[in-house]
């Protein structure tokens, strides 16, 4: 990725950490760290030039450099709030790891007025100290408008949330009935009881599953999902604009799709009572939950029932109120007893299950939040999530070992430097573990450090800390193992209408089942997949970012109402200036240490526990405590915390 130039500069592709500092990423995933003084107003992802200021010592984990050039822009637009000033204004960027904000001459206006949220064109500086200038290209609302703030925020994401009117078009064109030449080669399986289990309001539904009773102890298990590749073909419009986006994205009050709706919604996802093109993995496995057999293939089913999560739980739970057909009662009946069982082999062989707190945030219509908790994760989901890995094992497992160019779902295990860090950690909060930082940590070892902590005040934090000391999943064209789930095979094959992984392994999958897949195909994708594979894995986080960020200004927006009322929570994490509080509604705060009466308090770094300089009172991770709120911030997603003394 790095370039090294004569004058002994080095290109890199810089990456923002916060307001006060990034990185500089080049070869050999070296990071370069620019303190924001240094990085001459370079944005997340621009091309620079560096020069290196200072070498990488002993108490230094990275090497320090300076921003001499800005080779590319990421992007050349900017969404912020603006404010008049005489005869110019300024508009302060929504993303507040951008560290500066945007000089506008009068007559670049537009019609913006005061505090109006808009985007800004960067425009060349004129001199190297000077805040950048800019142009107002358009007005999204005014920053009082909750709408226009969230789509403020998909914006500063650079996320495209509309189809332009040529790729609407060709979705409609390709969105047509099923016809007879449609089923040639597929395999009909309509005349099984398919059913889909979703969320209530779930209208993009890619898996339909079906079970039955094989020879002995066996079963069948049909996981058919919807054949986007049927519709969406290579170099289409809507392909390429499905490349771009990477994903949907899931917001408190919409969604934004992959595909337009005609399609999402509509002819590819597999709806009650209506005929659908699929691709089916077929897997038949032991009373051990091993699969003995499988096939893959194209298929049409027809779903009979559309349920949900919690009818599916209640169906589990023994209630009688369920208006479903008694063989539909029986087949999620022993659905769920072949689903125990997978989980129970799958954790057997070393699986990590984090049982990390969700949030549900409940919004008017108005986007204003009514009720922030935590959500209640039922069985019914497990019972979808293992017939899918099984799925998605079975898929990559079988490309695999036909040796052809392909996509997997990657987890690596964690680095040295993160290990030692978890490691260090969890010894200076007195977590006892046997891991040897020297050797490479295995699944097994992060799930007996996991069992371990069960029952424990900490065991929320230590999920967490374990969470954060490994490497984030990706895509890769390469099979690099599945650490989280002990898996030596495993891609995303089960969600081709919001995931372009899964559509893209698609077509592979149909070319070698039709016997079009040979030299010259091999080598398209051998050559397109690397790409393909770092794109996707790059949309796929700035999903999540965003998902994150507006979940965060929702329960900032939340606590505003909220001040001056006491709360019981954990230490959640420290600081050199205050540690975070998480209350089990999973809002989190900060109490600063200068806040603290009574004492001094510092943070020792190595025990990784807050002590007060004179009477010693110690905080440490995972203590109960009790707290006042004192400021919500929503624009900068900050809530403040004071500690409430017990009388």
């Amino acid at each position: 990725m790095a370039k090294e130039n004569k004058d002994n500069s080095i290109e890199g592709i810089y990456r923002v950490a916060s307001k006060n500092f990034g990185f500089v990423k080049i070869d050999g995933d070296e990071e370069i760290y620019v303190s924001s003084k240094d990085s001459l107003d370079a944005m997340n992802d621009d091309r620079v030039s560096i020069k290196i200021i200072s070498e990488k010592t002993s108490d230094k984990k990275n090497r320090e450099g300076k921003v001499i050039k800005i080779i590319e822009r990421a992007s050349d637009i900017v969404v912020g709030y603006f404010k008049p000033s005489g005869g110019f204004g300024f508009v302060t960027p929504i993303n507040k790891r951008i560290p500066f904000d945007i000089h506008i001459e009068k007559r670049y206006f537009g019609k913006a007025v005061k505090d109006s949220i808009v985007e800004v064109r960067l425009l060349q500086k004129k001199h190297k100290d000077d805040n950048p200038e800019g142009v107002i290209v358009s007005v999204l609302g005014h920053k009082d408008d909750p709408n226009a703030e969230l789509t403020a925020i998909i914006k500063d994401f650079k996320v495209r949330d509309t189809f332009d009117e040529d790729t609407l078009r060709e979705a409609d064109e390709v969105a047509k009935p099923i016809e007879d030449n449609d089923l040639i080669g597929r395999k009909d399986l309509r005349d099984k009881t398919f059913i889909t289990i979703d969320g209530e309001d779930t209208k993009d539904i890619d898996d339909a599953i079906y079970l039955e009773k094989a020879d002995g102890d066996f079963k069948k298990l049909y996981v058919s999902i919807a054949d986007v590749s049927h519709y969406v073909t290579e170099g289409s419009l809507l392909d390429i604009e499905a490349m771009k986006r990477g994903n949907s994205v899931y917001l408190l009050d919409r969604v934004i799709p992959m595909l337009p709706h005609v399609l999402s919604n509509g002819m590819c996802s597999l709806n009650e009572g209506e005929d659908r093109l699929t691709m089916t993995c077929e897997m038949t496995l032991d009373d051990k939950g091993n699969v003995v057999n499988h096939d893959i293939y194209e298929s049409i089913i027809r779903s009979r029932k559309r349920m949900t999560y919690h009818e599916v739980q209640d169906i589990i739970d023994g209630s009688k109120t369920i208006d479903t057909p008694q063989n539909i009662k029986d087949m999620i009946l022993d659905m769920i007893s072949l689903s125990r069982v997978i989980r129970k082999k799958r954790y057997a062989r070393g699986a990590v299950s984090f049982d990390l707190k969700e949030t549900m945030i409940e919004v008017d219509e108005n986007l204003k939040p009514l009720g922030v908790a935590e959500k209640v994760r039922i069985e019914a989901y497990e019972l979808i999530e293992d017939f899918m890995v099984s799925a998605n094992e079975t898929v990559a497992e079988e490309y695999f070992f036909r040796e052809v160019p392909f996509l997997y779902r990657v987890h690596e295990p964690s680095d040295e430097d993160k290990l030692e860090t978890f490691i260090t950690t969890l010894r200076s909060i007195g977590v006892p573990n046997n891991i040897n930082p020297k050797k490479a940590l295995t699944p097994q070892d992060l799930q007996k450090l996991l069992k371990s902590v069960e029952g424990e005040e900490y065991k929320q934090v230590v999920e967490k800390l374990a969470l954060r000391s490994m490497s984030q999943a990706r895509y890769s064209k390469n099979e690099l193992g599945h650490f989280a789930l002990a898996a030596k095979y495993y891609t995303h094959f089960t969600s081709p209408i919001r995931r372009y992984s899964d559509l893209q392994i698609h077509r592979i999958m149909h070319e070698i089942i039709d016997g079009r897949f040979d030299d010259r195909r091999y080598a398209h994708y051998d050559n397109i997949l690397e790409s393909v594979a770092y794109h996707i894995s790059k949309t796929e986080r700035t999903a999540i970012d965003l998902e994150r960020d507006i979940e965060a200004l929702k329960k900032t927006e939340y606590m505003v109402g909220h001040l001056g009322e006491e709360f019981e929570g954990r230490v959640s994490g420290m600081t050199s200036f205050g540690m975070f509080v998480e209350l089990d509604n999973t809002i989190e705060g900060m109490v600063a240490y200068r806040d603290i009466k009574g004492d001094r308090y510092d943070f020792d770094e190595e025990k990784y526990k807050v002590v007060g300089a004179h009477t010693k009172k110690t905080f440490v991770i995972g203590q109960k405590v009790k707290v006042m709120l004192v400021k919500a911030t929503p624009e900068i997603r900050a809530i403040d915390f004071e500690l409430v003394e017990d009388d």
